[in-house]
């Protein structure tokens, strides 16, 4: 007879830990597609412009996806833990921002590799709409 079954209390808590992050997991996913497009899209700028790809830089984007990741999970957990008297929808709106801040990264790379008006609009659009709505200069 077995009383301590490693397997089954391993199982336990990794399932535990999965439901507590289900509510913000779509939303780290689509995360780590901004941050990886804004990757991408800055490699191929910069491979448009004639430089180099280092693998060093590549260390940045992994650091960044870590950190935005991070801060998500805490502010759901924020959110759900301790804010409990309202719903604040923090996570989300902490990861609207990081989105915001990618996308306008990803159409500033796409103007840089193709020098198309539309980007730049696009770009300046997106600029505004992030500093109307939450109050950031990313410029700055």
């Amino acid at each position: 007879m077995k009383y301590l079954d490693i397997d089954r209390i391993w199982s336990y808590l990794i399932m535990a830990l999965a439901s507590f992050f289900e509510p913000v997991g779509v939303v780290l996913l689509w995360m780590l597609i901004f941050v990886l497009a804004d990757m991408i899209s800055g490699m191929y700028a910069s491979l448009k412009e004639g430089k180099h790809l280092e693998s060093h830089k590549m260390q940045k984007t992994i650091i960044k996806v870590i950190m935005y990741s991070t801060s998500v999970i805490l502010l759901h957990g924020l959110d759900a833990e301790i804010i409990t008297f309202m719903e604040c929808g923090l996570a989300k709106l902490g990861a609207t921002i990081i989105c915001g801040i990618e996308l306008y990264s990803v159409l500033e790379n796409f103007y840089r590799a193709t020098g198309n008006k539309v980007f730049k609009i696009l770009t300046t659009f997106t600029l505004k709409k992030i500093k109307d709505n939450t109050g950031i200069d990313i410029e700055k």
